[in-house]
């Protein structure tokens, strides 16, 4: 099961998916290692990923290769009790269903960080691909 985290620690992560100085910081900080090391495995970080491994957020782990498309992980965090974590990661990709999931449970909170997942994964795609963006010619 997901660990909860509460409201000051998920706005923060929030801030730092956002790029808001200081938000990392505070995660550090504050006793919230995991959430500051997923945001930098995300990244493809690969010293943030093993300290997930070595650190017992094998979970954490997990998401970031379901994240990059990864089905064996995503059903990795559903046999192994994190149905939770594998919905916020099918939710940050604008799956409804999963949305609606998080909605639903108690993990609510984690539905604004899937969403500016989504934002950040939105802008990072449009940012590369706009350079080959010609315009509709069927407008």
């Amino acid at each position: 099961m997901l660990k909860e985290y509460d409201i000051h620690a998920l706005s923060h992560f929030v801030g730092m998916v956002r790029g808001e100085k200081g938000a990392q910081e505070w995660l550090l900080e504050n006793g919230y290692r995991e959430l500051s090391e997923f945001w930098d495995a995300y990244f493809g970080i690969e010293k943030s990923f093993k300290w997930l491994l070595e650190n017992g957020h094998k979970h954490l782990a997990a998401a970031v290769d379901a994240a990059s498309g990864e089905d064996k992980a995503k059903l990795w965090l559903i046999a192994n009790g994190y149905r939770e974590l594998a919905a916020i990661i099918s939710a940050s990709e604008g799956n409804k269903p999963a949305v609606a999931f998080l909605l639903n449970s108690k993990y609510k909170g984690w539905v604004g960080i899937a969403h500016d997942i989504h934002e950040y994964n939105k802008k990072k795609k449009k940012g590369f691909w706009s350079i080959f963006n010609f315009g509709n010619p069927y407008g």
